[in-house]
């Protein structure tokens, strides 16, 4: 059998990921990991992929004007980010204006915040992910 014969253990498991509904959060963990890959180094000190869901892909910028300039390459990015999963998991993009959460570092975690991935991390366990977005949901909630 020569290397030529082998093929990657993505297009093996595949078929079970989509069974078993795992493919969207695969093509998420890949959006996120590559988001400076696919959207260049200096834009991805602005904007950041904030959620997947339903083919919506959001992403929060740190100024107006960086809504603005991802508003102008939205139809761009979006067909990046389906060319990097591989498939039309984005059809739409939404873009909005908000601070980058408490001890978050441009470009990637604070030092020392473990419950923040980096592009080499993997995404942060799902009770975290839960925590802080209850925790911003109550932030938005007291804001009047």
């Amino acid at each position: 059998m020569s290397r030529d014969d082998l093929a990657p253990i993505k297009h093996a498991l595949e078929p079970i990921t989509k069974r078993l509904g795992l493919a969207a959060a695969t093509h998420t963990s890949t959006i996120w990991r590559r988001w400076p890959e696919i959207v260049g180094e200096h834009v991805a000190e602005h904007a950041e992929p904030s959620s997947v869901r339903d083919g919506i892909l959001r992403i929060r910028t740190d100024s107006p004007v960086w809504a603005t300039e991802i508003g102008y390459l939205a139809d761009e990015i979006r067909r990046r980010v389906n060319a990097e999963v591989g498939t039309e998991a984005v059809r739409r993009v939404v873009v909005w204006t908000g601070p980058r959460p408490p001890g978050a570092a441009r470009g990637g975690a604070a030092e020392g915040d473990a419950s923040r991935a980096t592009s080499s991390d993997s995404p942060p366990d799902p009770a975290t992910a839960f925590e802080r977005a209850h925790a911003a949901w109550e932030r938005r909630r007291r804001t009047p």
